[in-house]
């Protein structure tokens, strides 16, 4: 199985171990996605002392600043885009970060044009935004997206452009049995769905833990697998068509 999407160094636990319960979990793989610049050079560490994890470059909406040397970074990521797997995470965020949208949809665009320069996949971060998220992104329809911690409804993803759109659920979805989040994942089609922890954030319903870990996105797993009443093993195995397929694993 494969975590397509945690943070890594937010985890209070040895990586090591982070590592180990995650196979004996059956977890072979995890996405370790950057959020800032010091997760993309925390990344760049990863990338050159663990095969089983791969590496994102970007920076999350919340993350951006006008103090940030955005020349700096995007150098930062353009020296390494081989050593990334997508780019992301990207995207926009009205909730928590309504002051400053403006500055949001400018790195945002920038990362989108990145992700199509150099012919890369970009993880998105939406929250409260969908009207604008879709103005932008439809206008790149030839640039794989998938949006992470999906937490909109069917017709959003209905009203993307182009066929190289993903979803993709966390253990959000565990706590869903009906409403919009279950309608999505009961409608997307299966060879557009991944799965995802986004640990340390979103424990699944009935783990007992202070933090989320890659280990627990089998809870997820089998929790889409009732909600579409499909066999777990058939899936799990999309699940990891579709991830490995996407991010050229």
């Amino acid at each position: 199985m494969i975590d397509t999407h945690a943070h890594l160094h937010l985890i209070n636990r040895p990586l090591e171990d982070i590592l180990i319960a995650a196979k004996n979990a059956g977890v072979n793989h995890i996405v370790q996605v950057a959020i800032d610049e010091h997760s993309i050079l925390q990344n760049l560490d990863y990338y050159n002392q663990y095969s089983e994890i791969s590496v994102t470059g970007g920076i999350h909406p919340l993350s951006v600043s006008n103090k940030l040397n955005k020349k700096k970074i995007f150098n930062l990521i353009e020296k390494n885009i081989n050593h990334f797997v997508a780019i992301g995470e990207a995207g926009l965020d009205y909730k928590y970060g309504a002051d400053n949208q403006t500055l949001q949809k400018d790195w945002f665009y920038a990362q989108l044009d990145l992700a199509k320069r150099f012919n890369k996949p970009i993880i998105i971060h939406s929250r409260y935004a969908d009207e604008d998220m879709l103005k932008i992104v439809n206008q790149y329809p030839k640039v794989k997206k998938v949006f992470h911690c999906y937490a909109t409804n069917f017709k959003f993803f209905e009203s993307l452009e182009g066929d190289l759109n993903f979803a993709s659920f966390t253990g959000m979805i565990t706590f869903s049995q009906k409403g919009k989040l279950a309608n999505a994942v009961r409608n997307i089609p299966l060879n557009k769905l991944m799965i995802e922890t986004d640990s340390p954030y979103l424990i699944p319903k009935g783990v007992e833990s202070s933090q989320n870990y890659p280990e627990f996105v089998t809870f997820i797993a089998k929790h889409i697998a009732t909600l579409r009443q499909q066999p777990e093993a058939e899936v799990i195995a999309q699940f990891n068509q579709n991830s490995i397929k996407f991010f050229n694993l």
